[in-house]
């Protein structure tokens, strides 16, 4: 817990040393919700990029990658995720009982996905601010980054049960989105590995890959333009065997002529039997569906 602690407040100094404003964004979602604050070395603004196309930002991107210049911290908390702790706490005969299991994969296919209900995050890298394409509005952040991720915790989830577990995350990673009043369209590209202080819980290394995208303005029978995914793999440190891949594909409704779109995410993660030790250990390899309903505005 102290290594924790130590970090998050080694990443808010960062913050409290500024001498520049420090810009702020947020990002409200019932699986992810975060709040930041960027800043830069040399008190300089966020460089703003025009007219690129899809292939142009991640070049633009890639671009001048190793010479970081700016500074992001950001706290997160992952709500339905937690529900489903709070769920398994209030009905935990649901987790033994027989008859009352079907309920409990259900709650765990909403939930399921996420292995730590918060984290504390530093960024550095480099970071640019997209402005909207002509005759386009922009909303939301529309940013992208590039550069080093830290990221830290004190909890672990396996199967709806909270654990206690000191966890640091170190990954290089691009990331962004860009969002208008006709167009959503976010990317993230990583690679790392954590490390746990839990004795039952597996080190990893991990690469993962993500894309989404929305069009409010599609035609109306351009279905497959509306779709996201997510891979994630993990492979343990000390073994070098598959921990855990899992894969996610996000179909979305815009509704009506505004940004109100539902999402349904469906997809699946198997899970090595030697990712837990101990007490914590599955002793087979299992597969945990996944169902993500959601509205995104």
């Amino acid at each position: 817990m102290r290594r924790v602690l130590l970090c998050g407040m080694l990443m808010f100094s960062f913050i409290l040393r500024a001498h520049a404003e420090v810009e702020f964004a947020y990002e409200w979602d019932a699986y992810y919700s975060n709040v930041s604050w960027t800043k830069g070395f040399e008190d300089q603004e966020i460089p703003v990029v025009e007219n690129l196309k899809e292939l142009d930002v991640y070049k633009k991107i890639l671009k001048g990658s190793l010479t970081p210049d700016f500074l992001l911290f950001e706290a997160s908390v992952n709500p339905l995720p937690i529900s489903g702790l709070l769920f398994r706490d209030t009905y935990p005969e649901w987790y033994v009982d027989g008859q009352a299991k079907g309920m409990a994969r259900v709650v765990q296919a909403v939930t399921a996905g996420f292995d730590e209900p918060y984290a504390l995050s530093l960024f550095t890298g480099r970071v640019l601010k997209f402005a909207p394409p002509k005759g386009m509005q922009t909303i939301g952040d529309n940013k992208g980054y590039i550069g080093y991720l830290l990221s830290v915790g004190g909890h672990h989830i396996q199967q709806n049960k909270l654990i206690r577990d000191n966890w640091i995350e170190l990954e290089w990673k691009i990331k962004g989105n860009r969002e208008t009043n006709q167009q959503y369209l976010s990317w993230s590209f990583r690679g790392g590995a954590k490390w746990h202080s839990h004795p039952e819980i597996s080190d990893t290394w991990m690469l993962g890959i993500r894309r989404d995208r929305i069009d409010y303005q599609k035609a109306e029978d351009d279905f497959m333009r509306d779709i996201g995914f997510d891979y994630q793999l993990d492979i343990l440190q000390k073994s070098f065997k598959l921990g855990k891949q899992t894969l996610i594909i996000d179909k979305h409704w815009p509704l009506g002529k505004g940004r109100l779109t539902f999402t349904l995410g469906f997809g699946v993660i198997w899970q090595g039997n030697d990712r837990y030790l101990g007490e914590l250990a599955t002793h087979q390899d299992t597969f945990t569906f996944i169902l993500r309903p959601n509205i995104q505005f």
